[in-house]
């Protein structure tokens, strides 16, 4: 111990020694204030500008009671910790010597050069650079806002892995796409800019140029560093135009910056009033037109409404071309069949026509028929109207607009979480109030 001037009393049979500007060597570490008082119990009190050098951490707080054989410190009063990199504060802390362990328990603040992190608590192993936070847990990263009940942060892998009430909210500075995610769990590669959520994992895409909004639902998410995605178990994809379901969804960008989206496990989709079955689905953007692509076993199925009957097409390869969210041309390769019904004229008696060849063409205007047509090795049969009753479905004929999803219920429910999580966190108001709200209306 070094001090500039000591006074020493009898308290109750101890002595308790006062220091002026003590200063402290202790196995390793340094510790300095402007007064300190050994209380003769086997605790030091040191205050005014108190100051600790151990194992490469740097502790200040204004009132420090260290405890000797234990080594431990309760510290209070603006609480600051740092190793050069990486910066805690909280009004409060309890340090552990022993176990390179420091203890916050009245909120803390954590800031390194990549990462800025609040939370109700925290534990810090100096040691292993390792963070465990815990209640209202807020953190940021680049392009990126992190909110869950608990969160482990390894400092060095940049790897966070967070449990309890997760969203995910990041923005793409190129063309502003704004993803939000829920779920219950989460792992996080900060070095490769990748996400896995799982648990009841759902997503909000919203697309400012666009202005729609895509949902996914499933039981696990995972985001790559190329914004490559890959959703797998009861999957769900909604947006304006589209709902489909599926076993697995996976996403990418080509080399042009269209995105595709590959859906499978015998998905079912649902375009304007048509059903559309195949044992895997892709979604192709372009410049001109998108693409609904099907592969095996396809049964397309509409409701008519002049006749307020169910056409069907079949075959092994489909083809739908949308523009502006509405569907343009449908074709059906190989082995291609349909039943099709139609007025006779307007307001007429009902026929039906049921054709096969190799391929056939839909077109359409303003989401009515224009024109159809089969092709190569043609065979159609007409029914009047008094014969409809002997017009049979195609095998495997499948209608049911009441297993669509709602995506009202899936905005709601989405929404309705989100802004849960972002009210019970009060640190995040600042990031909502700069964020559009016009996601909710959608």
């Amino acid at each position: 111990m070094q001090f500039d001037s000591l006074s020493v009393t009898q308290v109750d049979g101890r002595s308790v020694s006062e220091w002026l500007r003590p200063v402290l060597f202790h196995e390793g570490s340094r510790l300095k204030s402007n007064f300190g008082i050994d209380e003769g119990n086997g605790y030091i009190q040191f205050w005014g500008a108190v100051e600790i050098v151990e194992k490469g951490d740097t502790i200040w707080t204004d009132r420090l009671r260290y405890h000797k054989e234990s080594k431990v410190g309760v510290a209070e009063g603006n609480v600051r910790m740092s190793d050069g990199e990486v910066l805690l504060r909280s009004p409060s802390a309890t340090h552990y010597s022993d176990n390179d362990l420091t203890i916050f328990t009245e909120g803390v603040a954590y800031a390194d050069t990549s990462t800025a992190l609040t939370a109700e608590g925290a534990r810090y192993y100096s040691e292993d650079n390792r963070a465990e936070f815990s209640g209202s847990v807020r953190l940021e990263q680049e392009r990126l806002v992190l909110h869950a009940d608990s969160l482990s942060y390894l400092r060095d892998e940049e790897l966070s892995r967070a449990w309890g009430n997760i969203l995910v909210s990041r923005v793409n500075t190129e063309d502003s796409l704004q993803t939000h995610i829920l779920a219950k769990t989460l792992y996080r590669d900060s070095s490769r800019d990748s996400i896995f959520v799982s648990g009841n994992a759902r997503m909000a895409l919203i697309n400012p140029q666009e202005q729609d909004t895509v949902y996914v639902r499933a039981e696990s998410i995972t985001i790559t560093d190329r914004d490559q995605m890959l959703a797998v178990d009861s999957v769900h994809v909604s947006s304006e135009t589209y709902d489909i379901l599926g076993d697995s969804l996976s996403t990418w960008q080509t080399e042009a910056g269209f995105q595709r989206s590959e859906v499978r496990g015998s998905p079912m989709a649902w375009v304007e009033n048509s059903q559309i079955k195949a044992t895997y689905l892709l979604l192709a953007e372009a410049s001109d037109a998108d693409s609904l692509l099907g592969e095996g076993d396809v049964f397309v199925s509409t409701l008519d409404s002049a006749t307020e009957r169910i056409n069907q097409l079949k075959g092994e390869h489909l083809k739908i071309t949308m523009v502006q969210d509405s569907i343009r041309a449908i074709q059906i390769e190989e082995n291609a069949e349909a039943v099709l019904y139609f007025e006779q004229e307007e307001g007429g008696e009902t026929a039906g026509l049921r054709g096969s060849g190799d391929g056939m063409n839909f077109t359409f205007d303003g989401g009515a028929l224009e024109r159809f047509a089969f092709y190569e090795g043609v065979e159609t049969t007409y029914y009047a109207g008094h014969l409809l009753d002997q017009l049979s479905n195609l095998a495997g004929y499948i209608h049911a607009p009441e297993d669509r999803p709602s995506r009202d219920e899936r905005a709601a429910d989405f929404w309705m979480d989100y802004y849960r999580i972002i009210d019970s966190n009060p640190r995040s108001q600042s990031t909502v109030q700069s964020q559009s709200h016009t996601q909710s209306e959608r």
